[in-house]
């Protein structure tokens, strides 16, 4: 056999292993291709014309002699049933965990647990409000291009490429916190907003919260189960003030964050230096960074939006107020006591459609390896089929948890308002995160821009119809801007994840994979 006979053999069997059973002969084309090789090459070392000579040419050999089929792996079933409840577990508890602070808080306010001493002036205490959602806001595009990028490495099982990369996008989330909280000390100083003891101390928090935030990216790379661990720890601390100081929420909350802090950069440098030496030999250069906030920029985008969402509608009712009040800013108690239900509902959910989107996209790549014409058709009515019972499953247990809550962990002192607003919430969170589930899906399928592009759209529907209700009727109203919003962004994502499951093929294919 002549060279060029066993490197066509081998060329045949890449193919062969790319792809075991070839749709036709343009499919094989396109692998040749894609492996790199030209016309040029294929008729110096082929003899072949071009490369769809060649393509159809390995076609036809591998139509005459089909690769068999391996016998299917026969798995136990209680084996299975156990992985699966492992995986909804991992899931499902990765997310529960960052609604555990929002819980206790909840259950300490309804239930008046504890005797409280608020020592913080109304003035002040609006102030933390606005940069406690201006952080997680300002912060939430760098969370998730730290934690991405991280954990990408991390599977690689490139540790120093991990530390490094985070290291860099910590220090460019930092000095965008430092600069966006100097423009808001310098306009209020030029606007004499607020007075300026209060915007100091302000501004120093919102500092201490968005660099908290970064750093808790960082350190869930290492381990996924730090900064769940954390977040616990820092919930148990907020008790402990609580309950044995007396402290009002807020003064607590600050208290707990501020040592949080200092607990997660004591873990982080830790991480650093442990692994300070791991490629010494033979270290590997990073894209500059440019390139590397390039292509995590629709995750940038998708976490600045989605935490602007959650909060827009109350960054409406904030700017509703009267200002006869003499505040700029402060949400009333009562729509923040039932958005606050609200929330709790959608972070209860997240677990959930997180848990459905990961088994819903293991479903799609598994099958799609093994795809056929023939098998198209019914393929496709599967994951249809898969849709709509995720989508059942999250009314479902939307349902229950509203009914728990709502129904009957709400307050006795409730009014009538109160529990409507509650429930509209609910309703436009609802909307939201079955759209948080479509997005899931096209992020996986590399359509993040489409994904950042609709939600976007929603957030200025949010913004927008829940400004003028607000304004026009009561601050009650600004809930409508949420449920517009949501329910936009559910739609539109709903439009895009449905052709995708029209022609799953070709998503699969513009995907990468």
């Amino acid at each position: 056999m002549s060279d060029s006979d066993e490197k066509l053999q081998e060329l045949i069997k890449a193919v062969q292993e790319i792809s075991p059973q070839l749709a036709n002969s343009w499919q094989a084309t396109a692998i040749i291709e894609s492996l790199g090789y030209t016309d040029r090459i294929i008729k110096a070392e082929f003899g072949f014309d071009n490369a769809r000579d060649m393509g159809q040419y390995i076609y036809e050999s591998l139509s005459k002699s089909p690769v068999p089929p391996k016998p299917p792996k026969k798995v136990k079933f209680w084996k299975n049933i156990f992985d699966e409840i492992r995986t909804f577990i991992d899931e499902f508890s990765q997310s529960f965990v960052y609604a555990i602070p929002l819980i206790l808080m909840l259950i300490m306010e309804y239930l008046d647990i504890g005797e409280k001493k608020d020592l913080l002036p109304p003035q002040l205490a609006s102030l933390f409000t606005i940069v406690t959602v201006a952080s997680l806001t300002t912060t939430g595009g760098f969370v998730q291009m730290i934690s991405r990028r991280g954990r990408f490495y991390i599977a690689l099982g490139e540790i120093r490429q991990a530390q490094r990369v985070s290291a860099s996008l910590l220090y460019l989330g930092s000095i965008t916190t430092i600069f966006l909280g100097f423009l808001g000390l310098w306009f209020n100083f030029y606007r004499s907003l607020f007075a300026d003891q209060y915007i100091v101390i302000a501004i120093f928090y919102y500092v201490i919260l968005s660099i908290l935030w970064m750093l808790l990216a960082v350190l869930s790379i290492q381990l996924r189960w730090n900064g769940p661990l954390v977040l616990i720890g820092l919930s148990v601390f907020f008790v402990f003030l609580r309950l044995q100081l007396g402290l009002g929420t807020l003064v607590a909350q600050i208290w707990a964050m501020f040592v949080s802090l200092l607990v997660v950069i004591a873990l982080v440098l830790f991480w650093f230096i442990k692994y300070r030496n791991a490629d010494s030999d033979s270290p590997v250069k990073l894209p500059r960074l440019s390139a590397v906030v390039y292509l995590m920029s629709p995750y940038f985008g998708y976490g600045l939006a989605y935490f602007s969402f959650i909060f827009a509608d109350r960054i409406v009712a904030g700017l509703a107020i009267n200002p006869a009040s003499g505040l700029l800013f402060a949400i009333d108690s009562n729509y923040q006591k039932g958005m606050d239900l609200a929330l709790l509902n959608f972070l209860l959910l997240v677990p959930l459609v997180e848990y459905l989107g990961y088994i819903f996209i293991r479903y799609w790549y598994s099958k799609a390896k093994i795809l056929t014409v023939d098998n198209l058709v019914k393929f496709s009515s599967n994951l249809y089929y898969r849709y709509g019972l995720a989508l059942i499953s999250t009314v479902i247990f939307f349902g229950l948890s509203v009914f728990l809550t709502v129904g009957i962990l709400k307050p006795d002192d409730w009014e009538r308002q109160e529990t409507i607003l509650a429930l509209l919430g609910c309703l436009g969170y609802l909307f939201f995160v079955i759209g948080l589930f479509n997005g899931l899906i096209l992020f996986s399928l590399n359509q993040g821009v489409a994904v950042c592009r609709i939600l976007i759209i929603a957030l200025i529907v949010n913004l927008t119809v829940g400004y003028i209700f607000a304004n026009t009727l009561s601050v009650f109203w600004a809930s409508l801007g949420l449920i517009f919003g949501g329910f936009c962004f559910m739609i539109l994502s709903a439009r895009k994840v449905v052709h995708s499951i029209k022609k799953p093929d070709y998503a699969y294919y513009i995907g990468g994979y």
